[in-house]
C-alpha cells in the first residue's frame, strides 16, 4: 500500500512559521534542562514505563480502589541495585543481602518491632548493618558490636530534619553524572515477608504520602516541564499511591509500593527537584476521579497530536479488537488547538500524520519533542526477524518465507493509527495486532534514524516508538519489495495524558485542572474519594484529609449507602451537618466555598449512627 510521503520543505518551513513562539532561555538553562530531558528519556527507554502509566499489563489492573482511611503515609520498597556478579542494576532485586544505613541529623531509634524495645542509638554518620542469618535479623554496629533482633527492625528518627542514606544501593541521578547514595525521608525498616528469598531481607521506607509524591514527579515526568504539567503529573502520581495501598502487601510483602517501574519510580530526596517540590505542594491532597472513584490516570511520553481510547490500546478480552473495556474517562481526543481533524478520511490522515503539525501541544518547535513526527526504516528482513510466536497471529502457512507485502488492515478509532497489519510472506500470511505487537514490529528502529523534527538529535537504534500511522513500500533495483517506511507520531501507548502535550498545554496558559480535564474526559479534581462508616460496637470514626484549592471554590460530594447523618468539619472553624432527609436519595453535593481558602485546608467527616456508610470527596474548580 503506496502512502504519501513527508511533505515538501517549502510547506515544512510555513508549518515551523506557524508555531507559537515561547519565552527564550539562557544557553545555561537550555543545557540543564537538555541534560534533564536526555536524562529522563535515556531512563525511560532502559528502565520502560511504569505501571503507573498504564504500561504493566503483566502486574495487573493499575487500580485497586479507593481507601478506607485516610491516606497520610506509604510503605515503599526499595530495590537492591547490584546483581549477584556485583554490577551495578539499579533495580535489581526486591530481596537485599543486607543493609547499611545512616543518617544525617539527631539521634535515631532503633527498635526491634517484635518486642517493640530500643537496640541501639545511631548517631550522625554512624553505619549500621542489617542482615538476616537465617533465625533472627543480626543488627551491626559501627564498633562491630553485633546484636540479635526477632525484627522487623525500624529506624526511628528523632527530628523531621533527619534523612537516611542508604550505603548498599545506588540510584541513577536525573541531572545526570554518576549514580549515586540515595537519601530518604521519613523511617526505613529491615523486614521480611513471605515472599522474601532465604536469609535475605527487604527494606522499606515509610514516608508520609505528600513527600513521596515529590520524589515520584521528576522521575515519572522531566522536570524542566511547565510547572502546570509538573502538578498534573503530582495528581497522578497521587491517585495510583492512595488506590494502590497494600498492593505489594498482597503478594507477601510488608509494602505498599515499590520504587521502580513496577510501581512508580521514587528515588527519594534525590529526585525532589524544586519544581516537583512545588508542583506536589500546590495540588497537595487532589485526584482525579471519576464517579466517585480514583482513575486510573494513566499517560504516555507523547501522542503527536491525537490520542487513543483505552479499549483500543490495552484491549480486553485481549483477543478482540476493539475490546469490551471501554472507559468513558479514556477516550480518544485530539490534542491540538482549533477544530479537530476528521482523520478516518484518507487524504486528511496521511497528511496530518506525515508532517509537522503546528497546532499540536506536542510538538516539536513548540516544545521541543523529537518523537512527535517519526519516518524509520525497516527492510523486509528485519520484519521478518521480528515476527516472533508471541507477536503475530498465523493466518495460513508459516513464517519460513521472505516478507513480499505489509499492509493496514484496521485502524483505530480517533487518531486512525493502525490497530491490525497483514504482513504477506512467500510461505504465508501473518497478521500483527495490538498496539504492543506493532510498535515492537513496525514502530521500532532498525538503526540510528535521523528525526523528522529540524535540529533534534537522531532516534537510537532499537528504540521502540509505538505502533505507525502510515506504511510506504520500497522496493529493491529489481522491482521487488525490499521493506517499508513507517511513519506516525508519539512515544508511548497513547491513552490518557500526554506529559510532552501538558507541557505544551502549561506554556499555552492553561492550568493543571485544564490539562488533567483536558486528558481524562468528565474527570472531577479534588481529594481523594474515601469510604466511610459505622459499624456497631466500633467508636466513632474521625477521618480527616487535607487539600488544595487553588481558587476557593470547590463542592462536597456524598454518595450515600444508608448513612444516617455526616457532620463535615471544614477548616477547623464551621461545622455542616448533612441530615439523612438529604442524604437519602443516595448522593448529597454541598456547595463549600464559603467555608474553603486559597490554598491548604482540612475537612473532617464524623458519620453520625449506629450503622451505615458512604463515599466522599470535595471536588475544586
Amino acid at each position: 500500500m503506496k502512502l504519501q510521503a513527508i511533505s515538501s520543505f517549502a510547506l515544512f518551513v510555513c508549518l515551523l512559521a506557524a508555531i507559537p513562539a515561547v519565552a527564550q532561555m539562557t544557553p545555561e538553562q537550555q543545557t540543564e534542562d537538555q541534560i534533564i530531558e536526555d536524562t529522563w528519556i535515556n531512563l525511560r527507554a532502559e528502565e520502560g514505563d511504569s505501571h503507573a502509566s498504564g504500561n504493566r499489563e503483566d502486574l495487573g489492573p493499575v487500580i485497586l480502589g479507593n481507601p478506607t482511611t485516610s491516606v497520610v503515609a506509604v510503605r515503599v520498597g526499595l530495590y537492591y541495585s547490584f546483581t549477584s556478579t556485583g554490577a551495578f542494576s539499579e533495580f535489581s532485586s526486591l530481596n537485599h543481602p543486607f543493609v547499611q544505613v545512616s543518617n544525617t541529623v539527631g539521634d535515631v531509634n532503633v527498635i526491634d518491632l517484635a518486642t517493640g524495645n530500643q537496640i541501639a542509638v545511631m548517631l550522625p554518620g554512624q553505619i549500621f548493618d542489617v542482615r538476616f542469618d537465617g533465625t533472627n535479623y543480626i543488627v551491626t554496629e559501627p564498633d562491630g558490636t553485633a546484636l540479635a533482633a526477632a525484627g522487623p527492625v525500624r529506624f526511628m528518627p528523632t527530628t523531621t530534619d533527619n534523612l537516611f542514606r542508604i550505603e548498599s544501593i545506588l540510584r541513577s541521578n536525573i541531572l545526570g553524572g554518576p549514580a549515586l547514595h540515595p537519601t530518604y525521608r521519613g523511617a526505613i525498616e529491615v523486614s521480611r515477608g513471605s515472599s522474601t528469598g532465604a536469609e535475605k531481607v527487604n527494606l522499606v521506607n515509610i514516608l508520609e504520602l505528600e513527600n513521596y509524591v515529590k520524589g515520584v514527579v521528576a522521575n515519572e515526568s522531566i522536570a524542566s516541564f511547565a510547572i502546570e504539567a509538573l502538578k498534573a503529573q503530582a495528581v497522578a502520581a497521587r491517585g495510583y499511591a492512595v488506590a494502590n495501598i497494600g498492593r505489594f502487601v498482597r503478594s507477601g510483602y510488608h509494602f505498599d509500593l515499590v520504587d521502580s517501574s513496577s510501581s512508580q519510580v521514587y528515588r527519594g530526596v534525590l529526585s525532589e527537584h524544586p519544581r516537583a517540590v512545588a508542583a506536589t505542594e500546590q495540588t497537595r491532597g487532589l485526584v482525579a476521579s471519576y464517579n466517585g472513584k480514583i482513575i486510573s490516570a494513566l499517560y504516555s511520553s507523547s501522542f503527536g497530536g491525537h490520542s487513543d481510547s483505552n479499549h483500543w490500546i490495552f484491549n480486553s478480552p485481549s483477543d478482540q479488537l476493539p475490546g469490551t473495556n471501554f472507559t468513558p474517562y479514556l477516550v480518544a481526543i485530539y490534542d491540538g488547538e482549533g477544530t479537530p481533524l476528521d482523520l478516518s478520511d484518507p487524504v486528511t490522515r496521511d497528511l496530518f500524520w506525515s508532517t509537522i503539525q503546528p497546532q499540536g501541544y506536542d510538538m516539536c518547535g513548540r516544545v521541543n519533542n523529537r518523537f512527535s513526527r517519526w519516518r524509520i526504516q525497516l527492510s523486509a528482513a528485519t520484519i521478518k526477524s521480528r515476527l516472533t510466536a508471541s507477536r503475530i497471529i498465523v493466518i495460513n502457512g508459516n513464517t519460513t518465507g521472505n516478507v513480499t507485502a505489509v499492509e493496514p488492515v484496521l485502524r483505530m478509532d480517533g487518531s486512525n493509527r493502525i490497530a491490525i497489519a497483514r504482513i504477506t510472506l512467500t510461505s504465508g500470511v501473518v497478521e500483527v495486532r495490538g498496539w504492543d505487537n506493532l510498535r515492537n514490529v513496525l514502530g521500532r528502529t532498525a538503526v540510528s534514524t535521523p528525526a523528522v523534527c529540524p535540529g533534534s538529535s537522531n532516534i537510537a537504534a532499537n528504540f521502540t516508538l509505538t505502533n505507525p500511522a502510515l506504511l510506504e513500500s520500497y522496493t529493491d533495483t529489481n522491482g521487488n519489495f525490499a521493506g517499508v517506511i513507517a511513519s506516525g507520531g508519539g512515544w508511548g501507548h497513547n491513552t490518557g495524558m500526554s506529559q510532552y502535550g501538558a507541557h505544551g498545554r502549561g506554556l499555552a496558559g492553561q492550568n493543571f485542572l485544564q490539562i488533567l480535564k483536558a486528558y481524562y474526559t468528565g474527570v472531577d479534581i479534588g481529594s481523594y474519594p474515601i469510604s466511610i462508616g459505622r459499624q456497631r460496637g466500633e467508636g466513632p470514626p474521625t477521618l480527616r484529609q487535607e487539600f488544595y484549592a487553588p481558587t476557593a471554590t470547590g463542592t462536597l460530594e456524598v454518595r450515600n449507602a444508608n448513612l444516617k447523618m455526616l457532620v463535615v468539619h471544614i477548616n477547623g472553624t464551621y461545622d455542616l451537618v448533612i441530615s439523612g432527609e438529604e442524604l437519602a436519595d443516595g448522593r448529597a453535593t454541598v456547595d463549600l466555598s464559603p467555608y474553603l481558602l486559597p490554598g491548604l485546608n482540612t475537612i473532617q467527616y464524623n458519620p453520625v449512627g449506629g450503622s451505615g456508610s458512604a463515599t466522599v470527596n470535595v471536588n475544586v474548580d
